[in-house]
């Protein structure tokens, strides 16, 4: 059954965007350089949520704030890392560290997708399986059957924050990623989803205040994709983007698998509306992934893919394409929810779309650069690699 959303673009406006913000499309340098930016700048809060968090740097600077008093809250997810029990371990410690450094740490609840049937489990059934050293344990790499906490997430005193798709793991800043710069009156609704994160993780309440600023005349919208008001979901957002597009699609995307997206981006061809897409093609003995799959059915339809070329550095693969951007004639979304249906509708993932002229123009820059610059058409994977990405 198709999904019904307003395509109206007018309405689109009035109804979901707010006014007074200032954007900045961030590419995969950019991003991580404006977090620290940011933190180093945070006076009173810092909230972050990220899927993985292994880095004892951006740990450290972390304590650092919070002895300097300013009230650090962290959200991260516990299935985050394919790994070893060592990855695991390093992870624990990243936590514990935090954690006796002032740092209000909490792990997203351990979710099985069927959750109205299933009692919801607990992270630390988890945790002491990693800590008797089973590593043969499938519990926690069994990803498929659980909702994520995917976003990257780094909000300042409620006023400023980068969204992106950056991890904050050993292998993550590798990656071709993006993200956004968001001031103003958005960060309102951004800071009152941690509030509501950080509870649901287990988190003390504290006091929710709105106190966002207008910074600038962009209209943006905070895309959550396991919000159940569909007018600004995830999956709607985009959606309407590809239904009304008329002359342009770019579409980057680490995972690209959603039924209806894929719908969508053959209608819009067939109506005549030029289909750019770059997939990743990154794929290994734990990774099967679906972007192949989805490669041929959209050639099957005259849209022709163009793959990113991976890096390598001996006989390892050290990179991904690990955007989620989409661009079309007047709109950018950009953020940490991937192009599948867990990713669009079933994670916790949070993203940006705006309409910043400036914005768009950037991201249709990066995404010509890396169409130009770093992609073929066809998949160039050298073989017997060892796979390093995160």
């Amino acid at each position: 059954m198709d999904i019904k959303f307003n395509t109206n673009i007018n309405q689109v406006q009035s109804d979901y965007y707010k006014t007074g913000n200032k954007v900045e499309f961030l590419n995969s340098e950019e991003v991580t350089s404006k977090e620290l930016e940011i933190i180093l700048s945070a006076k009173d809060t810092i909230h972050i949520s990220k899927y993985s968090f292994n880095s004892m740097l951006l740990a450290n600077l972390l304590a650092k704030k919070a002895k300097e008093g300013v009230k650090v809250r962290v959200v991260t997810d516990p299935l985050s890392l394919f790994g070893s029990s060592k990855e695991w371990q390093k992870k624990l410690y990243v936590i514990e560290y935090l954690k006796e450094n002032g740092v209000e740490v909490q792990t997203f609840p351990l979710i099985p997708l069927d959750r109205y049937l299933k009692s919801f489990s607990t992270i630390n059934t988890i945790f002491h399986t990693i800590e008797n050293n089973n590593e043969n344990s499938n519990d926690y790499e069994d990803k498929i059957n659980y909702q994520l906490m995917h976003s990257k997430v780094v909000s300042v005193d409620g006023k400023r924050a980068v969204i992106s798709g950056v991890n904050w793991s050993d292998g993550s800043f590798k990656n071709i990623d993006a993200g956004v710069f968001v001031e103003g009156k958005v960060i309102d609704d951004l800071e009152k989803n941690f509030w509501f994160l950080f509870k649901r993780s287990g988190g003390k309440d504290y006091n929710y205040v709105p106190r966002a600023e207008e910074a600038g005349n962009s209209k943006v919208s905070l895309l959550l994709s396991d919000k159940m008001f569909s007018k600004t979901s995830y999956s709607a957002a985009v959606y309407r983007a590809v239904s009304n597009a008329k002359d342009n699609i770019y579409l980057s995307a680490f995972v690209l698998s959603d039924p209806y997206l894929i719908k969508l981006l053959i209608d819009a061809k067939n109506r005549g509306v030029k289909v750019n897409v770059i997939l990743d093609p990154n794929k290994s003995e734990n990774y099967s992934n679906l972007n192949y799959d989805t490669a041929e059915k959209l050639k099957k339809a005259g849209i022709i893919p163009r793959w990113y070329k991976v890096q390598t550095y001996n006989t390892t693969l050290t990179n991904y394409l690990h955007t989620k951007l989409l661009i079309t004639d007047d709109t950018l979304i950009v953020g940490s929810g991937n192009f599948s249906y867990k990713g669009l509708r079933i994670n916790h993932e949070v993203g940006i779309q705006t309409d910043d002229k400036n914005a768009i123009s950037k991201a249709r820059d990066y995404f010509e650069q890396i169409w130009n610059e770093n992609t073929s058409l066809e998949p160039h994977l050298p073989n017997n690699v060892n796979y390093d990405g995160s």
